[in-house]
């Protein structure tokens, strides 16, 4: 379990053991990583291959949405760290998903957790840092920008392995629903007058449990569905349904899929 707060994730593998019971031997280890820092994937991805031979499944899943504009140490966007920290730890982990795909009986997959706000990214530019840190008309549209950044990744990534003859690796992306988690954190810090919004008052009107809310990750990573399917670069929306792509999205030519791409490719050379 990756996670930027130990005390977040011991308490959160307490709880599977627990729930698994006795019973049964629940092997989970925490590894330090902060999505904000490039230099974090690295050092993460070097400390699980110490201990594993094998990954079978990646589930990208950590973000923060509608936070105030601010640049992390490493001089991004902090929303846009919903993107270019995923692509960095899965790009470090990618050769080790290659070695587990090519062994019998291999079933791996990467799922991207994005979002059907997406929607709302306006014109993005990932061309440059200064395109991908662009100040927007609302905390909430830099955040699209990063949903749809997770999309782009999705894609570029099938299609990279698609021709690089790796073709029994499923990558999706999907939107989970609107859970009652604590990502509202950020949208109250932008707009303290919604504060009404609390999830703990709301969700039992409004929002999904978070139960509720990981059904679609794991439908994407478990599902004999997605491989029988041809679900491969698929966005998935609750529960378990291909999603149509909007334009920016399906980015038919790839141009704005290998421009993210290799924009998070300079900022890991630079960084780490």
């Amino acid at each position: 379990m990756f996670s930027r707060t130990e005390s977040r994730a011991l308490a959160a593998i307490e709880k599977i053991k627990k729930e698994l019971g006795p019973e049964v031997e629940a092997k989970l280890n925490y590894i330090k990583f902060d999505l904000q820092k490039l230099s974090s994937a690295k050092q993460a991805a070097e400390e699980f291959l110490k201990y594993e031979h094998r990954l079978d499944i990646l589930v990208n899943n950590a973000a923060i949405m509608g936070i105030p504009y601010e640049l992390s140490s490493d001089g991004i966007e902090l929303q846009a760290c919903n993107g270019t920290g995923h692509f960095a730890l899965t790009s470090l982990l990618l050769p080790l998903m290659k070695e587990t795909a090519a062994k019998p009986d291999s079933h791996v997959r990467i799922v991207n957790v994005s979002g059907e706000a997406y929607r709302a990214a306006g014109s993005p530019d990932f061309s440059s840092p200064k395109g991908l840190n662009q100040k927007s008309w609302s905390s909430w549209g830099r955040y699209a920008q990063t949903k749809l950044a997770n999309i782009l990744f999705t894609n570029e990534l099938q299609k990279r392995l698609e021709e690089s003859g790796c073709k029994n690796i499923y990558c999706l992306s999907l939107h989970p629903g609107i859970a009652a988690t604590e990502i509202s954190r950020g949208i109250l810090q932008s707009w303290p007058l919604l504060s009404f919004l609390n999830p703990v008052s709301t969700s039992r009107w409004f929002l999904k449990t978070p139960l509720q809310g990981a059904l679609m990750q794991l439908y994407a990573a478990t599902s004999p569905e997605v491989e029988e399917k041809g679900l491969k670069a698929a966005f998935l929306g609750p529960i378990a349904r291909p999603y149509a792509k909007k334009s920016l999205a399906e980015d038919k030519d790839g141009k704005l899929g290998a421009q993210y791409w290799n924009l998070c490719e300079k900022l890991m050379a630079e960084k780490t």
